[in-house]
């Protein structure tokens, strides 16, 4: 096959561990995209899979490339294909979203009235309709509100090349939030961040108590750890956490969002509420996510005071986490 030309306007970059089928659908999503496919590479970086994630993925002309690397996380993942692009914008995608096929030709357009563009992340609807795949809609991804508070998720993220090299890319010893840091410090620095509700990723929901209280329990106790790192008390510490319902409350009003399930989330992505869901997704959002987020706080400031005393106090602390997780 005829090679790629030398500089593609577009580089994809795509994190991945133990993610293959994943990948292989993501694959196919990006071969249905609208721009001409010499226009853009895909660079997969494979985090240490040890399921031959990225496998018969490269298609041998230069569109697709596979970088292979220790398991480390996926932000020094994303840094590392970053390292190996050749276009002038990187475009971020997970392996398991599925961009549609206007994707990178709307971002791209978006760029030329903003430094970062956040596309949207809408959910598949689900199999099964769960209480957890309802909640785990309206909880998780949510682009525009991160846009609005000067923040933004690497699952369907624009940037250009100058603005990331200039801004050393993102923290790799973080395994979670380093897209919102990243974002945020780029935003800080006078760059303009825009969402763009028609630069369009789908991501599937996680349709059991398994999976949705695992995504809560992680995201909360890597919190816990880069509190512990910046010598900062969890909310997980106060007594106000302790009491849920009330604080829950609070938080809710104060963003402007519902007291119950947020339909504008839901209806974005085709699923359409009931008052009984509504009814029943009320234990789940006052009761299981503050406890076991405030729990999971606790716990990561503790692992990461202890590795802290144990490494010394000028010691970055790092955990590692499969990119399908942001």
């Amino acid at each position: 096959m005829a090679a790629l030309p030398v500089d593609p306007a577009v580089s994809v970059i795509v994190p991945v561990r133990n993610a293959g089928d994943d990948l292989r659908r993501l694959v196919d999503a990006l071969a249905l995209q609208t721009i001409e496919r010499s226009a853009f590479e895909v660079i997969v970086v494979d985090d240490g899979s040890t399921d031959a994630s990225a496998v018969g993925v490269d298609t041998g002309d230069g569109w697709i490339s596979v970088l292979s690397c220790p398991p480390e996380n996926p932000y020094a993942a994303r840094n590392r294909g970053a390292g190996a692009a050749r276009g002038r914008v990187l475009a971020f995608c997970d392996a398991d979203c599925r961009p549609e096929p206007d994707w990178l030709a709307r971002g791209v357009a978006a760029l030329d009235d903003a430094d970062l563009v956040a596309g949207s992340v809408l959910f598949t609807p689900p199999e099964r309709r769960t209480v957890w795949a309802l909640v785990d809609t309206e909880t998780f991804l949510d682009q525009e509100r991160a846009v609005r508070a000067g923040r933004a998720v690497t699952a369907n993220l624009f940037v250009g090349r100058g603005l990331f090299e200039q801004q050393s890319g993102f923290d790799g010893t973080i395994a979670n939030g380093g897209d919102h840091e990243f974002v945020a410090r780029c935003v800080g620095s006078g760059a303009r961040l825009t969402y763009a509700a028609d630069v369009v990723v789908w991501h599937p929901t996680r349709a059991s108590a398994r999976a949705f209280i695992g995504k809560v329990w992680t995201v909360n106790r890597r919190h816990g750890i880069r509190l512990s790192r910046r010598s900062e008390r969890p909310s997980g510490a106060g007594l106000r956490a302790w009491v849920p319902i009330l604080e829950t409350l609070r938080n809710r009003v104060g963003a402007g969002r519902p007291l119950a399930l947020e339909r504008r989330r839901l209806d974005a992505s085709g699923i359409h509420v009931t008052t009984w869901d509504r009814a029943r997704a009320l234990p789940v959002i006052y009761l299981v996510v503050p406890y076991v987020g405030a729990a999971g706080q606790l716990v990561g400031w503790w692992q990461g005071r202890r590795l802290r005393s144990t490494n010394g106090a000028g010691t970055n602390v790092n955990t590692t986490a499969p990119p399908s997780s942001q």
